[in-house]
């Protein structure tokens, strides 16, 4: 009886990794017919939110890549919210906008309703925004220079309010690209959830909504608080009966700097399941046969060698397939040493994050503690 639940577990959760795979292949003829009608006649002008804390490392490489844009300069309102920094991100973001007018420092004072951390540096800076269409990056993205033009005609399709782009993780040290890796396929299966018209999620580095739209929900001022909080708004918005979109496309690939610390990395990865506890059952569902994939395979490993072997290496070839065609697909370079041993850093991380999240301590995230 337990080798049968673990062999329809451990098959449940490669059947869906084939669905999700097939899904994001399809995707790319969408993406194809979407191309056709890629160039806009006209060029709005458009609002870019930057919430930042403690980014001395980042922030000058975000704003330069800002400045890259191919996007006339004329057109852009870029909002830099600095959440009371501790470290020189204020001064370093001042000193870069002196030279640049287009670019507006706001040093985030004031608490808004039930907004905090990052929601509500976002809902003081939509209190300034007077374009209809804003995007959102965080502070330790360097930006597509052609972001704004390959989003832009979705944002801009009818009822469509809410449009996220292909965020990976670059580095130089393994670990770094090992996360990489883990952003490719968790983007991927993003991707192919909304080609199967499954809602999922936005990403908060790249991401764009309508104005209309954000004060249809009322707001993160108006929300319940929650470390995820680009979840929160793309379910709001998606409750007011607005579409949504996720781009999978090379223009639309921003790259986020990796975590460079185990302990930071487990912090983010606990930030994220703290969040998905408001995700919808089925994403729970999914969560939870990733996480029981690993437990269930040490199990068949116990009690049926051959078939758990075949199991595994099933596994491998199929999200090893998976990352190769988004990387493809992407126009990323493949890195083969962490390729090859992808595998073992995801067992390693997918049972540090359940020991990790069970323990019950604080999340801590840019100095601040949550419970």
């Amino acid at each position: 009886m337990l080798e049968l639940i673990f062999i329809l577990i451990l098959w449940a959760y490669l059947v869906l990794l084939l669905v999700l795979f097939a899904a994001y292949l399809s995707a790319g003829k969408s993406n194809g017919a979407l191309r056709k009608r890629s160039e806009l006649t006209h060029l709005p002008e458009v609002s870019i939110l930057i919430p930042a804390r403690n980014e001395k490392e980042n922030i000058l490489k975000c704003l330069e890549s800002i400045l890259a844009l191919d996007y006339p300069k004329d057109k852009l309102h870029i909002l830099i919210g600095d959440d009371k920094s501790s470290d020189n991100t204020a001064n370093l973001v001042e000193a870069f906008i002196e030279k640049h007018p287009h670019f507006q420092f706001i040093s985030i004072q004031q608490t808004l309703g039930s907004a905090k951390a990052k929601g509500n540096v976002l809902a003081n800076l939509m209190r300034l925004v007077q374009t209809e269409i804003v995007f959102v990056t965080d502070a330790d993205i360097v930006v597509n220079p052609k972001w704004l033009k390959r989003i832009l005609p979705k944002i801009t399709e009818d009822n469509c309010a809410i449009v996220s782009g292909t965020t990976i993780v670059k580095g130089a040290k393994l670990f770094h690209k090992w996360q990489g890796l883990e952003w490719y396929l968790g983007t991927g299966y993003i991707a192919g959830f909304d080609q199967l018209g499954v809602p999922t999620t936005a990403v908060g580095n790249n991401m764009a909504f309508t104005k209309t739209a954000y004060y249809a929900t009322g707001g993160y001022e108006n929300m319940p608080f929650s470390v995820t909080e680009d979840f929160q708004l793309y379910a709001a918005i998606r409750e007011k009966g607005y579409r949504s979109y996720n781009e999978s496309h090379a223009d639309s690939v921003n790259i986020s700097a990796a975590q460079h610390y185990i302990k930071a990395f487990l912090h983010q990865r606990k930030r994220w399941l703290m969040g998905a506890r408001a995700l919808p059952w089925y994403w729970l569902f999914i969560f939870g046969l990733q996480a029981l994939f690993y437990p269930c395979l040490a199990g068949m490993l116990i009690l049926h060698l051959s078939l758990a072997i075949k199991i595994w290496v099933v596994k491998i070839v199929l999200q090893q397939t998976f990352l190769l065609t988004m990387q493809i697909r992407l126009k990323q370079k493949t890195e083969w040493v962490a390729m090859l041993s992808f595998e073992f850093y995801s067992i390693w991380s997918t049972l540090a994050m359940m020991l990790f999240y069970l323990v019950g301590s604080k999340m801590v995230w840019k100095d601040r503690s949550y419970h």
